[in-house]
C-alpha cells in the first residue's frame, strides 16, 4: 500500500506579523511535491506536470505555510499553491508586485483547453494570461474523490464585474484505459470529460467559482454575490497581498469508478491582462479519496510481542478514515483465527461506527481466561480489512495472546501442631507465589479477615501464637489473579487406641495386637510373654499369652507427642468332649435313644444325631426314623470360651424288628403259594434247611436264600401225605445263630 505522508519541513521566511508564507519548490519532481503537499490517500497518482514540465521550474508553483487560521486569513493551514504571476504575490504582506508574471511565460491558451471553454461559456472571449496548470492521472481506491481549497485575487474588490474576471477550474475526465488516453465505459458510473468540480455550493444551476460569482461588492457600493464564501480584507491590511479570497471550499464530489484510472487539470489565468494577479490555494493532504486505515494499540502485560491472554489484558483496534466522517460512515472486518468469541474474547462485532466529523473509530478487544487453556498455549486473532474493491488495500493485524503460566504458591509454611502447653510461641510466616503479573501483593489476616502479624503486607511475617489459630494467606496479581491458602497451628494431646481381633483366645494360639497413630512405639506384658519379646517394637506384634494377660504399649506420633494404652487378653484351657448313647442298637419298634455330655468345663455345645437334626440339650432323648434302615454318626461339639472346639463322636444303628414264620402244612404240586414249604422272616436271611421223613431219613437239605422244598423225594417223585420233620439253622437281626425244628404236613400231594 502506498503511503503519502506529508512532510513538514517547510522553509518559511520570516516576515514580522505575517501568516501565509510561500515557498518555491524548483527543482523539485512534480509527482514528489503533489505527493507530500497534496494528496490524502486512497489515490495512486502519475504523469504529473506543472504547465507541461515533470520538474517544478516555474515562479507560479510552490508550497504554502500559514500559521494562523482565524479572523480574515486564509482557512488553509498549508498545501500548495499557484498564482498567475510569483507565488510570494500569494504571500503576507500589504501590497502585490501587480505586474508579476509568469517565468518562464505561460500565456498559450492551448495548454488550457478546458479553462478557454469555461470562459467562453461564462462570455469571457477576451485573452488568458500568466495561465498556472497542474495535470495528473489518478486511480481512486474508493468511488468519490474531492479536495479543498481557497480561491483568492488582488482583483478584488475593485474589478469585480468586469472584464477582469480571473478564473480558475478542476477538470477531471475518465475513465481512461491503462494509457490514461482511451476513454472506456465502466457499467454503472457516467463518463466525465473536462467535467468542472470548482463549484459554488449547492447552486442550481451550478456556478463556476469566480471573482464575478464569489465576491463581497464592490468599493463603489455594487452588490455582492455569495458573499457568505468570501472574505475581503480592509484596506491597508498587511493579512495577505491577495485582499479577497473565498473561504476554505471543497469541491463537489464527483463518483468515479474506483481502480479505473481518470486525469484532473487544475488551471487558473488572469483574464484580458496579465496585472492584479490571482492564486488559487490547494489544502494539503485533501486531494482523497476515501481511505482507512487500520492499526491496534497493546495494552496489559506482553511476553516478546505477544499478550497474555488473561482477563487484564486487551488491544484497541483503531480505523482512521481520511476524512471527517459523516453518519453513514462505518466500518467492517473480518476476524478469524483460533480464538473463540465468548471463550477467549468479549464478544465485540466486527462493524465499527464513525461519530460524525470525527476521523477515528475504534474498539477494544477484552480477554478472557478460559478454564480450558493450557499455560504457554499461544491463540492467534486475525483482523482484517474490508476488501471494498479490487484496487483498495488488504490490511491485516495479526493479534497472538499467550495463556499465562498458573498463579500458584511455590512455597508456604507447614502447618504447625504443639505437644502439650508450650504455648505462646513466636513464628515466623512464609509464602511465595510465582507466575503474577505484574505487581504481586500479600495480606496475612486471622479469623476475624483483620491483618495479622508484625509485618502483614509481606511474603514475610512474623506472629505471636498465643492459642490455636488458622492464619489465612491471599496473593493477588495485576491481573486481579488471586490465590489463597492457610497455615493451621493447632495443639495436639497424643492419644493411641489398643485393639485386636479378639480377647479371648485358646491356650497355645498366638493373635496380633494394634495401636493407633503410632509413628514408633514399645510393647510389654504383665506376665511376660516371650513371644512379644521378639518384636516388642513393632506396631503390630504377634504375641502368645498363656493366660490372663495385660499387654500395654508406649507411642510417639507425627507430631511426636506420647500416649499410653493397654489391652487385657485371657487364653483358656482347651475342652475334652466326651458323651454317653444308649442303646446304640434300635429298631424299627424301639428308635429312640438317650444321650448324655459328660463333658466337663465345656462352655457351649453342640449334638449332630447324623439324621440332619441337632441339639444344644444337656442330655435328653432323641427318636430316629422307624421306617429307615441305616447306620447314623453322632457327634458332640463342645466349645470353650474362646470358642475353640473339641469333637466326640458316636455311632447308632437301626434295624427293622426280627421275626421268622413256618408254615405247619403244604400242597404240593398245586401251583400256588402254599405249594412250597421254606421259612417267612421280616428281614432277608441266610438259611439251612433240612427235611426228614419219620424214619429220620433227610429227604430234602438247601442253603440257598428264600429257597424251600416242593415236596418232591430225591427220586423226583412227590412225598405221601403225612407228617413231616425240619430242622433250620439261620441268623437273625442281629446277626446271631439261631436254630429251629418242627413238623409239616404235607396235604393232597399228588399220586
Amino acid at each position: 500500500m502506498k503511503n503519502l505522508l506529508l512532510l513538514i519541513a517547510f522553509l518559511i521566511p520570516i516576515i514580522c506579523n505575517s501568516q501565509v508564507a510561500c515557498t518555491s519548490q524548483n527543482g523539485q519532481t512534480v509527482e514528489s511535491i503533489i505527493e507530500n503537499y497534496f494528496m490524502g490517500g486512497g489515490v495512486e497518482v502519475s504523469n504529473v506536470r506543472f504547465n507541461g514540465q515533470l520538474i517544478s521550474n516555474s515562479n507560479q508553483f510552490g508550497t504554502f505555510t500559514n500559521s494562523d487560521t482565524t479572523g480574515n486569513n486564509i482557512k488553509l493551514s498549508s498545501g500548495l499553491v499557484i498564482v498567475t504571476g510569483d507565488i510570494q504575490d500569494a504571500a503576507a504582506g500589504t501590497s502585490a508586485v501587480h505586474g508579476s508574471t509568469a517565468v518562464p511565460p505561460s500565456d498559450d491558451e492551448q495548454i488550457a483547453v478546458p479553462l478557454r471553454l469555461l470562459l467562453t461559456q461564462l462570455g469571457f472571449n477576451q485573452s488568458m494570461n500568466d495561465i498556472g496548470l497542474l495535470t495528473f492521472d489518478f486511480v481512486p481506491q474508493g468511488n468519490e474523490v474531492s479536495f479543498k481549497y481557497v480561491f483568492a485575487s488582488d482583483e478584488y474588490p475593485d474589478f469585480v464585474n468586469s472584464n477582469f474576471n480571473d478564473a480558475f477550474g478542476f477538470f477531471v475526465s475518465g475513465p481512461f484505459a491503462d494509457d490514461g488516453v482511451s476513454p472506456i465505459s465502466v457499467p454503472g458510473y457516467f463518463p466525465l470529460s473536462n467535467y468542472n468540480i470548482a463549484i459554488i455550493p449547492d447552486s442550481d444551476p451550478e456556478q463556476p467559482v469566480t471573482i464575478n460569482t464569489v465576491n463581497s461588492g464592490t468599493n463603489s457600493g455594487a452588490n455582492s454575490t455569495n458573499s457568505q464564501f468570501h472574505i475581503q480584507q480592509p484596506s491597508g491590511s498587511a493579512i495577505n497581498k491577495m485582499k479577497g479570497y473565498t473561504i476554505a471550499l471543497e469541491t463537489k464530489k464527483i463518483v468515479v469508478a474506483p481502480c479505473y484510472k481518470y486525469s484532473i487539470a487544475i488551471s487558473i489565468c488572469d483574464v484580458s491582462d496579465d496585472n492584479y494577479n490571482s492564486a488559487v490555494y490547494l489544502g494539503a493532504n485533501s486531494f482523497k479519496a476515501d481511505a482507512f486505515s487500520l492499526d491496534n494499540t497493546t495494552q496489559g502485560e506482553t511476553i516478546g510481542d505477544t499478550l497474555l491472554k488473561a482477563n487484564c489484558s486487551s488491544t484497541t483496534i483503531r480505523v482512521k478514515l481520511n476524512r471527517p466522517a459523516t453518519t453513514s460512515d462505518s466500518y467492517t472486518f473480518q476476524v478469524v483465527g483460533d480464538m473463540v468469541e465468548g471463550i477467549d474474547y468479549v464478544a465485540f462485532g466486527n462493524q465499527l461506527t464513525f461519530a460524525e466529523g470525527d476521523s477515528i473509530a475504534q474498539v477494544t478487544i477484552n480477554f478472557i481466561s478460559d478454564p480450558t487453556d493450557v499455560p504457554g498455549q499461544v491463540k492467534t486473532m486475525y483482523i482484517i480489512t474490508e476488501n471494498t474493491f479490487v484496487c483498495s488495500p488488504q490490511d491485516t493485524i495479526t493479534i497472538k495472546a499467550i495463556v499465562p503460566q498458573e498463579f500458584k504458591f511455590s512455597s508456604i509454611r507447614n502447618d504447625t501442631i504443639y505437644c502439650n502447653d508450650v504455648l505462646p510461641q513466636r513464628e515466623l510466616l512464609s509464602a511465595e507465589a510465582i507466575n503474577g503479573i505484574g505487581n504481586v501483593t500479600y495480606l496475612w489476616t486471622g479469623p476475624d479477615d483483620m491483618p495479622i502479624g508484625e509485618t502483614p503486607n509481606s511474603n514475610l511475617n512474623y506472629v505471636t501464637i498465643t492459642q490455636p489459630i488458622t492464619i489465612k494467606i491471599t496473593v493477588n496479581d495485576e491481573c486481579n489473579r488471586q490465590i489463597s491458602d492457610y497455615v493451621n497451628f493447632s495443639v495436639n494431646t497424643g492419644t493411641t487406641e489398643v485393639s485386636t481381633d479378639r480377647d479371648k483366645i485358646c491356650e497355645g494360639d498366638s493373635i496380633m495386637l494394634s495401636c493407633t497413630n503410632a509413628v514408633t512405639c514399645i510393647w510389654s506384658s504383665i506376665p511376660a510373654d516371650l513371644r512379644l519379646a521378639q518384636n516388642n517394637t513393632s506396631i503390630n506384634p504377634i504375641v502368645m499369652p498363656g493366660s490372663l494377660t495385660t499387654y500395654s504399649v508406649t507411642i510417639y506420633d507425627s507430631h511426636g507427642c506420647e500416649a499410653k494404652g493397654e489391652i487385657t487378653i485371657t487364653s483358656y484351657p482347651a475342652v475334652d468332649a466326651n458323651m454317653s448313647l444308649s442303646p446304640t442298637k434300635l429298631t424299627y419298634t424301639n428308635s429312640e435313644m438317650h444321650f448324655i455330655n459328660q463333658t466337663s468345663n465345656a462352655f457351649s455345645i453342640l449334638w449332630d444325631f447324623g439324621d440332619g437334626t441337632t441339639s444344644t440339650e444337656e442330655s435328653g432323648y432323641h427318636i430316629y426314623p422307624n421306617d429307615e434302615e441305616g447306620d447314623f454318626q453322632v457327634m458332640l461339639i463342645a466349645y470353650n470360651e474362646a470358642m475353640c472346639p473339641d469333637t466326640a463322636k458316636g455311632k447308632i444303628t437301626v434295624r427293622p424288628d426280627f421275626a421268622i414264620y413256618f408254615p405247619n402244612a403244604f400242597t404240593p404240586g398245586n401251583g400256588n403259594l402254599n405249594s412250597i414249604f421254606r421259612p417267612y422272616s421280616s428281614v432277608a436271611i441266610e438259611y439251612e434247611l433240612s427235611i426228614y421223613n419219620r424214619w429220620g431219613e433227610q429227604i430234602f437239605f438247601t442253603n440257598k436264600k428264600g429257597e424251600g422244598w416242593d415236596g418232591k423225594l430225591k427220586d423226583g417223585k412227590y412225598a405221601q401225605d403225612g407228617t413231616y420233620v425240619w430242622y433250620i439253622t439261620f441268623k437273625d437281626g442281629d446277626g446271631r445263630n439261631q436254630k429251629k425244628q418242627g413238623t409239616v404236613a404235607v396235604v393232597g400231594s399228588p399220586k
